[in-house]
């Protein structure tokens, strides 16, 4: 057990305590105010820890017995005999059951509670139980393991109205939906923090990746979302946080669109940004909760984190700043952001992007600060990436040509891990995959058979080495993500009916040939490669129709060899489409919150309304796609689920624990 959160579970338990006893004080007040006797009032399962009883007092255990005792002397004290025709029931069984022999000559119910109540007694005992996972109320005439369980007491729930009993029944959701609402209040008067709504990691071909906006329509310029998207609108409503972009998308229909209306960076205006909608009808995940997804992730903002693992100034300076103030000793508000690019401030991580779309490939001057020391700052030269052309029915490339992929990352104790692959592997197989470059491809590979071993190749230091058959893990994972290496030009792949496919046009094109220059122009890494080729394509006039390419075949002692690349006017209009991106490879920038914070207590009811209304209409919906097939089963999470769930939240702080409560109230 070691590392879990003990404190954080223990909050959880006592939250979950509470919600349990205020719905089941709901049931019991209005028990208690139609004139239900109730004989106990409880918290948990099982035998009692201690209980309370009017007249009696706490007692360790229950006070059942002492009960049974005072009342049996009173009754025999005042001359009373038992009558015969029910068993002895101080607080279950019930007047007209058949008298089981053991029970002839004792007292029965309805005396009992007679002379309690003349006594004093309380009709009913409060009790804590042993297992603290439920609670319940016992009211005379009803019980959940005995639905024919009832008695001819005028005070059973049996012998009440219809209106009493559904009063009764319904008061434990009423106060659910009440105490949903304060705590939800509660949290948005502190403040919660939500992923924002914004667009990070789009996955290729995924509707997100694959859709033009609207009036855009065949124009690779606006294909699909990009990272750094503002989200302004879903479904026609303004969402507070990415929370209600995932929502509006998991619970749609698989023949249904979501519309979403996005601002995007505008490289010729920055202050007046683009505005583009989409229109993406989700597709259903092949792993993970397979809930309906666009395929899109909440954005990163402008904090970072680094990879201690690597080498690098940004490490080093990183590294540096930990010794001077230790993470342990630092709060949310002392971390690390990005403040300036090429020398000038910045507020988003749109304007971020936006200076590697201008950059041309030319690494991009970035200012880290350390937030807690605002006086310590440094600057560092980012390389620009290529984004290569984007296609909605293939992969990213140039002219047909695909980078081979490389490990970017490897979980501990993953699969993986335990086959030896090792950080900048390139991939030269995973079962039937050849040089996949992208993470997608093989979490779909996975998601067709979840128990099935793949034999992974890679290329380490020019050499190609088998490690094995692997198998997943039994969350479906290898434990790796995928990258382009652009880092070396090495081609993974080439499309057929494009230039690139010219490379096996006598022979068979052997994947990982190097391109080595472009007519008179050196390439060394995919960088180098698309500059190359946009230059070209930025000429207004004679642009050439041919272009010359040279080449390395992955063979020991081979030479350059050449290759013409026939291009079209249309080749040149996608090759125009082409942007750049930070490279990312040594800090990572975090992912965006949105606080959600009320401008005082009547605002934070409010909201606290509003959300239990979501809630309840989410859940409505949840149940109803259900029963379309919409959401499968499996989607909807048990008391495990639920825990696991609740303790993750509940180690960010008591505002999240009292939201989660809030939900879960709700629901």
């Amino acid at each position: 057990m070691f590392g879990f959160p003990l404190f954080e579970f223990i909050l959880l338990v006592l939250g979950f305590g509470f919600l349990i006893f205020v719905h089941e004080l709901g049931h019991f007040a209005v028990a208690k105010w139609v004139g239900i006797r109730c004989p106990q009032f409880a918290i948990g399962f099982g035998k009692a820890m201690f209980s309370w009883r009017k007249g009696i007092g706490i007692m360790r255990g229950s006070t059942e017995a002492e009960y049974q005792r005072r009342c049996i002397e009173k009754l025999k004290a005042d001359g009373i005999e038992p009558e015969a025709e029910g068993p002895h029931t101080g607080t279950a069984r019930y007047d007209t059951d058949v008298v089981k022999e053991e029970h002839k000559n004792e007292y029965t119910g309805k005396q009992m509670f007679a002379v309690g109540d003349e006594m004093g007694l309380g009709a009913t005992e409060y009790r804590l139980n042993y297992l603290p996972l439920g609670g319940y109320v016992k009211m005379l005439g009803q019980e959940d393991m005995d639905p024919n369980a009832k008695s001819d007491d005028p005070n059973a729930y049996n012998n009440k109205p219809i209106w009493a009993r559904a009063c009764v029944i319904s008061a434990g959701v009423v106060m659910n939906m009440i105490f949903g609402a304060i705590f939800l209040a509660i949290a948005f008067m502190i403040g919660v923090e939500f992923p924002s709504a914004t667009v990070g990691q789009v996955t290729p071909g995924m509707p997100a990746a694959t859709t033009y906006a609207e009036g855009h329509e065949d124009d690779l310029s606006y294909l699909g979302l990009q990272q750094g998207d503002v989200i302004v609108s879903v479904n026609g409503k303004k969402p507070e946080d990415f929370k209600d972009v995932a929502i509006a998308v998991a619970l749609g229909t698989s023949d249904s669109t979501v519309e979403l209306v996005v601002e995007r960076r505008n490289p010729d205006n920055p202050d007046k940004p683009l505005e583009l909608t989409y229109k993406l009808q989700p597709e259903r995940q092949t792993t993970g909760e397979k809930m309906l997804s666009a395929g899109f992730s909440p954005g990163p903002g402008l904090r970072v984190g680094f990879q201690t693992d690597l080498e690098g100034p940004e490490v080093d300076w990183f590294n540096e700043r930990t010794e001077v103030l230790p993470a342990e000793q630092r709060d949310d508000k002392s971390g690390f952001r990005i403040i300036e690019v090429n020398g000038e401030a910045i507020e988003s991580y749109g304007d971020y992007l936006l200076a590697f779309d201008r950059s041309g490939g030319q690494p991009v001057s970035v200012t880290l600060q350390d937030d807690a020391d605002p006086d310590a700052s440094s600057v560092f030269e980012v390389d620009a990436l290529p984004t290569l052309v984007r296609y909605p029915d293939k992969p990213a490339n140039l002219l047909g040509m695909t980078p081979a992929g490389r490990i970017a990352y490897i979980a501990e104790k993953s699969p993986a891990q335990e086959a030896k692959l090792r950080r900048g592997d390139i991939l030269v197989k995973i079962g039937p995959l050849d040089w996949p470059s992208d993470t997608g491809a093989i979490i779909e590979l996975i998601g067709k058979d979840p128990e099935a071993s793949h034999q992974i190749i890679v290329q380490r230091d020019g050499k190609q080495i088998d490690l094995g058959k692997v198998k997943p893990n039994s969350d479906g994972k290898f434990g790796i993500a995928v990258e382009p290496a652009y880092d070396q030009p090495i081609i993974g792949g080439v499309l057929e009916d494009t230039p690139g496919a010219a490379l096996g046009a006598v022979d068979v094109f052997l994947p990982g040939t190097r391109v080595t220059r472009i007519n008179d122009t050196p390439v060394t890494d995919w960088t180098s490669l698309q500059r190359a080729l946009l230059s070209l394509a930025e000429q207004t006039e004679d642009r050439p129709d041919k272009i010359l390419m040279t080449y390395m075949l992955p063979l020991e002692n081979s030479r350059p060899e050449q290759v013409v690349l026939d291009l079209t006017p249309e080749h040149y209009d996608e090759l125009a489409t082409v942007g750049w991106q930070p490279d990312h490879t040594r800090y990572t920038p975090l992912q965006q919150y949105t606080l959600l914070k009320a401008d005082g207590l009547g605002d934070a009811i409010g909201i606290g309304l509003d959300k239990t209304q979501d809630f309840v209409l989410q859940t409505y919906i949840t149940l109803l796609r259900l029963l379309q097939g919409n959401v499968k089963i499996y989607n909807l999470r048990g008391p495990v689920g639920i825990v696991d769930t609740g303790t993750t939240i509940a180690q960010q702080g008591i505002p999240y624990l009292l939201f989660f409560l809030g939900l879960i109230s709700v629901n």
